[in-house]
């Protein structure tokens, strides 16, 4: 798995999950358990109003039934996800599927760390021992399960039990599924990222003005920002102490924050990244994968990165910075541009503003090279799998669970998935109060709610993600979803939000906002990364060693070390060192998976 999903991982929920049992026993094996009878629990009005549909949404498990799962919980960075007295294996969530769904969740091991996780799963598959009903399982762990034929086979489950609009999102996004493919089968449940972190490009609107320049629409016109930010004195101090460009080349073009894919889409339709050998294999005209890091066309990014540094545009210590300490470039009024996503308007480059309140970060499209390319990186998409022990037959209720929140995060009208027990919020009390027929998702204080009805004592907002998350491995977002309601305040910043997906947008500081919807209204090519399989055996064995050649052959180049023309040796290194089988084992994964 690549750094960028390991860190999204923690960064959402660091959860791994168990399972629900099926809802009857069609079409099961003989040699497979009945599964408990499912019964509804709406009043007789709601069930004649609704008809069949109300299956879909009201099932209840007679006799209750109890679905184990593992977890990784080390109490301390989820933050604010549960009261006092509560915790991941019993909480309002865990009780209210009990007392709604008749369903018990059992954890047959917690860690506090995923490495330990990963190990219990190791021993687990060595031994012999029964694996947990559902749970998280992501690289080497997961490909040995796979391999010892441990896991469920999805397809037919999908196909019978998904929700429609869900289905959809395989369908569209099956290119990011290969880690858990094998044999035109798929073997795990993926849950997606938002997809809204695209790059966009931040400047400081204030040195602009003194100035007296516009925000750069070409490539030619952001080098002549960079010239000024670095020459002319934009913070009027009377030293020359500015540079133009704050990015962290020590992970090379791609990274998390401050990346370069900008100015990388500008020059070439091909996306390069020098940090991780699994990422990015662009798609040629011959149909085959080839690694962008050695096409012969990062030459042109290598040759514009270099002059660039010749002329003091770029921190001479980008090198050996990574994305948060090329950010403080930006925080101490140094730097004036920086590449990235749209939550930077708020972090790091408020703090820009903290420092000097005339201090004005403002998000701009991306700029468009000489022969009018413009783009960025698309970023994973697929935050993680849940994969099913293969003697699990309660496959039917485990989707019964998901499509129940999927629903509620879709918010469709009409969607017979829809819980309406779910319509203001999740649980009263945990993640919304009530306050003078007012829904208060947050600034409870604020908005006049008694101290005695806070979610939390101290007024803050419990993040109910992980509670409601407990089975399904990863709390699954649906991607580009929120671009409505990002459309709908920057036409109107107080419009009264309706959706909980508008709840959270609304919450967005105005920067964020801004730069959300300088995103969404710049179509450009988004370059994906078509080799989305397991770690070939030789990027296991290799990978290391290509990571540190690329990185550092990147850098001798820009640095002015080595000369362009260095570049064609680099490339032969890279394949005499291992390039070229792994080329050779990606484009064998890509034929068999496409």
């Amino acid at each position: 798995m690549s750094r960028y999903a390991k860190a999204a991982r923690l960064l959402t929920l660091c959860i791994v999950i168990g399972a629900l049992p099926t809802l009857s026993a069609c079409n099961k094996s003989n040699d497979q358990k009945a599964s408990p009878a499912a019964t509804t629990s709406s009043s007789p009005s709601e069930t004649q109003k609704t008809g069949e549909a109300t299956e879909l949404w009201n099932k209840k498990f007679d006799p209750p039934v109890t679905i184990t799962t593992a977890i990784v919980d080390d109490g301390t960075s989820r933050g604010n996800a549960f009261k006092a007295g509560e915790s991941m294996e019993d909480n309002a969530n865990t009780r209210w599927m009990k007392e709604n769904m008749g369903i018990n969740v059992k954890f047959d091991f917690i860690v506090t760390k995923p490495e330990d996780y990963q190990t219990k799963l190791r021993l687990l598959l060595s031994s012999g021992a029964k694996l947990p009903d559902a749970f998280a399982a992501s690289g080497d762990p997961l490909q040995s399960l796979l391999a010892a034929n441990k896991l469920m086979p999805l397809d037919e489950a999908i196909e019978k039990y998904a929700h429609p609009e869900y289905k959809k999102l395989l369908e569209k996004y099956g290119y990011a599924l290969g880690e858990v493919k094998k044999d035109g089968k798929i073997y795990g449940v993926p849950a997606f990222f938002m997809g809204d972190e695209g790059t966009v490009m931040w400047i400081r609107k204030d040195w602009l003005d003194n100035l007296n320049l516009q925000p750069p629409k070409t490539l030619d016109e952001f080098e002549n920002v960079l010239k000024q930010f670095t020459d002319n004195d934009p913070d009027q101090n009377g030293v020359k102490d500015t540079i133009g460009l704050a990015v962290p080349l020590k992970e090379g073009p791609w990274t998390w924050m401050g990346q370069t894919d900008a100015i990388v889409s500008a020059l070439t339709d091909q996306m390069i990244n020098t940090y991780d050998v699994s990422l990015f294999w662009n798609k040629g005209a011959d149909g085959k994968l080839s690694y962008g890091a050695i096409h012969p066309d990062a030459k042109l990014y290598l040759q514009k990165m270099r002059d660039w540094m010749s002329k003091g545009y770029i921190d001479t210590e980008a090198g050996i910075k990574d994305p948060a300490k090329a950010a403080e470039l930006t925080a101490s009024g140094k730097a004036g541009i920086m590449f990235g996503p749209f939550w930077m308007g708020d972090w790091p480059l408020g703090d820009a503003t903290k420092n000097n309140p005339k201090a004005d970060f403002e998000p701009y499209p991306l700029p468009t090279g000489p022969t009018g390319l413009v783009g960025r990186a698309e970023k994973p998409i697929v935050q993680g799998f849940t994969v099913f022990n293969k003697d699990f037959d309660q496959i039917e209720a485990w989707f019964a669970y998901f499509n129940k929140i999927f629903a509620k995060k879709l918010e469709q009208a009409g969607d017979p998935y829809f819980d309406p027990r779910w319509k203001d919020g999740y649980h009263e009390g945990y993640d919304y109060v009530k306050q003078d027929g007012k829904i208060i998702k947050s600034n409870f204080e604020a908005a006049g709610v008694p101290a005695d009805q806070w979610p939390l004592k101290d007024g803050a907002t419990l993040d109910i993600r992980f509670m409601m998350t407990n089975i399904l491995g990863n709390f699954t977002s649906i991607p580009h979803s929120n671009v409505e309601a990002v459309k709908k305040f920057l036409a109107d910043p107080n419009a009264e939000p309706v959706t909980s997906i508008e709840t959270d947008v609304k919450q967005m500081k105005k920067r964020q906002l801004d730069a959300a919807g300088v995103r969404i209204n710049q179509t450009v090519n988004e370059g994906k990364n078509y080799y989305t399989g397991p770690m070939t055996p030789t990027m296991k064995s290799k990978g290391e060693l290509l990571k540190k050649l690329a990185t550092e052959s990147y850098l001798k180049i820009i640095y002015g070390e080595k000369p362009i023309e260095y570049f064609d040796e680099f490339v032969k290194q890279w394949l005499d060192n291992g390039g070229q089988k792994i080329t050779d084992e990606v484009n064998d994964w890509y034929a068999k998976n496409q």
